[in-house]
């Protein structure tokens, strides 16, 4: 009667672990690439946690850099905030570069189709519709800012303060991407633009690394330095992309130098699942229109003035830090496996399409 009860035992025990080994290889298949290289991958945790019925966080997090490990290990120390004022009068400022858009390829761009294929790449976990995109109204926007202003026009923060590079020195804050948003604030004020970079750490709890719930930790203080300073007009959420072992970093050359390629994406606030498509009340984003205006214009102008520069804008389904103002960046550059010096470089471009953007009129009168 043992052996019976006992072979009873292990037969469900086996059945179990065949069960959970199915349900392993089903977890992994639906958080595969996309057969499209660009795709990026998300963890197990951006897919299942956020859909519970009760949430506590609002956005989906990786969870790859919570530990016990001290925040000693990861040290901001020695940046503090600085706003960069454009060189003047000692030199003129960079003159920003004028993009063009001809009629052929403005009649392309009226294509959704073309749109989804060439400009933007939707998450397959959410949703774009048509009427998201006007292309001629976007083209017939003024998304120039004011730089006579006092103050600082452009505000460069990371909700993610700890992302680093493949050769980051872990004692040196200048490796991070924060590091890289320093060098991005410099940049942009050659072209006449005062740029503050704020570099608060949302990703850090009690002295330890802590994503989850980084989103939820800037959003008042970034609404504070918003309030504080009146004169921004633009805000840049400036990251670096997170891919799976063995992809490889983004790469790129410009003029023979070899760098990061960067990538502009956006939130939302849609989720598409079983074939419904359902909004995201608890995450509204008043500015969607305006947001997605920017990344398209940006977007083009990468296309026409560094051509393979920039990844298709990514499109997810979340809002992360784009609610706040109509004209908000969310930013990645490169990957886990990209060179500090590669991702500093990409800074010289991705400044010029900005200044391309922000310093000229409409594309389309």
């Amino acid at each position: 009667m043992k052996k019976k009860q006992i072979l009873r035992h292990r037969l469900v025990l086996g059945l179990l672990l065949i069960a959970a080994a199915a349900l392993f290889t089903w977890a992994q298949s639906v958080l595969a690439d996309s057969a499209d290289e660009d795709l990026p991958p998300s963890s197990f945790a951006d897919y299942f946690l956020p859909f519970a019925q009760e949430r506590i966080y609002q956005e989906p997090e990786d969870y790859e850099l919570e530990s016990s490990v001290p925040i000693s290990s990861f040290p901001m120390i020695g940046l503090e905030d600085i706003v960069f004022i454009p060189p003047i009068p000692i030199a003129e400022p960079t003159p920003a570069t004028v993009t063009t858009l001809t009629s052929e390829y403005i009649q392309r761009l009226m294509s959704f189709d073309y749109l989804v294929s060439n400009i933007f790449l939707v998450d397959r976990y959410t949703a774009l519709f048509p009427s998201d995109i006007d292309t001629e109204a976007f083209l017939r926007t003024d998304l120039r800012i004011d730089t006579t202003v006092t103050g600082p026009q452009v505000l460069i923060f990371h909700t993610h303060s700890l992302e680093r590079f493949v050769d980051s020195n872990p004692l040196n804050p200048m490796d991070s991407v924060v590091g890289v948003g320093r060098h991005l604030a410099e940049l942009l004020s050659n072209y006449g633009i005062e740029v503050l970079h704020y570099t608060a750490q949302f990703d850090v709890v009690d002295g330890r690394p802590q994503r989850r719930g980084a989103y939820e930790r800037m959003e008042p203080v970034i609404q504070q330095v918003l309030a504080d300073n009146p004169s921004i007009q633009m805000v840049i959420d400036l990251h670096r992309d997170g891919v799976r072992e063995g992809h490889g970093p983004f790469i790129t050359y410009i003029n023979g130098e070899r760098m990061a390629r960067i990538m502009f994406f956006n939130g939302l606030s849609r989720q598409y699942r079983g074939g419904q498509v359902t909004e995201v009340p608890w995450l509204p984003n008043p500015y969607q229109q305006e947001n997605l205006n920017l990344s398209f214009r940006l977007q083009l102008a990468a296309n026409e003035l560094f051509p393979g520069f920039a990844r298709r804008a990514y499109l997810r389904e979340f809002r992360y830090s784009l609610h706040m103002m109509p004209m908000s960046m969310f930013v990645e550059v490169g990957n886990q496996y990209n060179t500090v010096d590669e991702a500093m470089r990409a800074m010289g471009p991705l400044a010029e399409i900005i200044a391309a953007v922000v310093l000229q009129g409409p594309s389309l009168q």
